[in-house]
């Protein structure tokens, strides 16, 4: 493998671990360049420098108690790596627990972040089938509405 690359796909792994997974803010700094541009789904503007996504992370970790993040694959190639992952967090209050499943495609430049643009959906809990009761596949992140029992 290529030694840019593996070095490139480690730097994520370490963002992912410690800055989002442990709510490292202070590692934001070394990791992400001033000149950072990032796009997440569901946010009118791009997440801008170190400040930009130290306000993602709080947010989101805020929002989301418990949020764990596990890179299930990662390809790199020169100066960019694709990271597919997977999110949990804790229940929420109705006992319901949030789950993702995302990539990110992330631009490093001298190992540290240049740009990345991810792309996300909320998907259904495990227990739910895949089928609709008409035998059709349910879409990516399709509600599933589970009866109660009485």
């Amino acid at each position: 493998m290529d030694r840019v690359s593996e070095l490139n796909k480690r730097k994520v792994r370490l963002f992912v671990e410690m800055v989002w997974n442990e709510g490292r803010l202070d590692l934001i700094d070394d990791l992400i360049a001033h000149d950072y541009v990032g796009w997440v789904p569901c946010l009118e503007i791009a997440v801008l420098g170190p400040p930009g996504v130290r306000r993602l992370v709080s947010g989101r970790r805020g929002a989301h108690p418990g949020l764990h993040v596990k890179i299930e694959d990662q390809l790199a190639e020169d100066d960019r790596v694709a990271t597919r992952w997977h999110a949990t967090a804790s229940p929420d209050g109705s006992g319901r627990t949030p789950r993702y499943a995302g990539i990110s495609i992330t631009r490093l430049l001298a190992g540290m972040q240049v740009d990345s643009h991810t792309e996300y959906t909320e998907v259904a809990p495990l227990t739910a089938s895949p089928m609709r009761p008409d035998g059709s596949c349910r879409a990516m992140g399709e509600v599933v509405r589970t009866p109660r029992l009485q």
